[in-house]
Order: structure tokens, then C-alpha cells, then sequence
């Protein structure tokens, strides 16, 4: 994300790190999440939680962008109710084979996470569905 300030960097990742630690997911599941190699140090995000932004590099700027649209669509989908949002994310869902949202994006795979936007947002279920 190199089009937008250092600072902005800094806070869409303390905003990503925060939302993953509501949908309850461990240090382990976040780093899967995000894309980092393996064999990140889970210490690797308190540096992330306190000043330094994402890494800028192609497939972690590509599941933050997928993570934030998540986010919006829940803030769309429960506008009135952020707890809500939470629910949703922690309970079982059929679509997902019986496992809660948070499950699923916490095996770490893109395609998991876009499984899960997708049944938040239909464009983009509609989008894959068509593809």
C-alpha cells in the first residue's frame, strides 16, 4: 500500500491485528491469516500492534484488502449492532460446512477467507459463482 502515508499504514494494521483479536483468533491463526512466511515468530505482531505497518509485499496487501472488505461487509450487513457482527463470525455456519467464520479464516488460506466474504457479500459470491 504504497499510495497512502506511513501513519495511515500503521493504523489500517493496528485495525487489522484488532479485528482478527475480536474474531478471537490466536497469534499462530493471524499470521496464517495475513500471509507471512512460515516460520514468523508470533512476537512479529506486537511490532505490528505498536508501530510498524504490514510488510508491503504483494500477497499480504492482497489478504488485508480481502480482511477489510470483510470488515466492511459485516459493518453493512449488522450496522446497528456491532455485536452482531461478532456473533455472526463466531457461530456455525452451513454455507462453510458447519464451521463458524472465524474457523475458517484461521486455517490461513486466501481462498478460506474469500469463502467467507462471500457470504457476506453477495458480489462477490456472485463473481465466483459466474467465473
Amino acid at each position: 500500500m504504497a499510495n497512502i502515508s506511513e501513519e495511515k499504514n500503521i493504523e489500517l494494521t493496528r485495525n487489522v491485528i484488532r479485528m482478527l483479536d475480536q474474531f478471537g483468533l490466536d497469534a499462530e491463526q493471524q499470521i496464517k491469516v495475513l500471509g507471512f512466511p512460515e516460520g514468523t515468530r508470533t512476537r512479529t505482531l506486537r511490532q505490528h500492534r505498536e508501530n510498524i505497518p504490514f510488510p508491503d509485499d504483494p500477497s499480504i496487501q492482497e489478504r488485508v484488502s480481502i480482511l477489510v472488505h470483510i470488515n466492511d461487509a459485516l459493518r453493512t450487513t449488522y450496522p446497528t449492532n456491532p455485536q452482531m457482527a461478532l456473533f455472526w463470525v463466531r457461530k456455525k455456519n452451513r454455507h462453510l460446512d458447519n464451521a463458524t467464520p472465524a474457523e475458517v479464516m484461521g486455517r490461513g488460506s486466501k481462498n478460506d477467507l474469500i469463502d467467507v466474504l462471500s457470504q457476506l457479500d453477495c458480489t462477490v459470491h456472485w463473481d465466483i459463482s459466474s467465473s
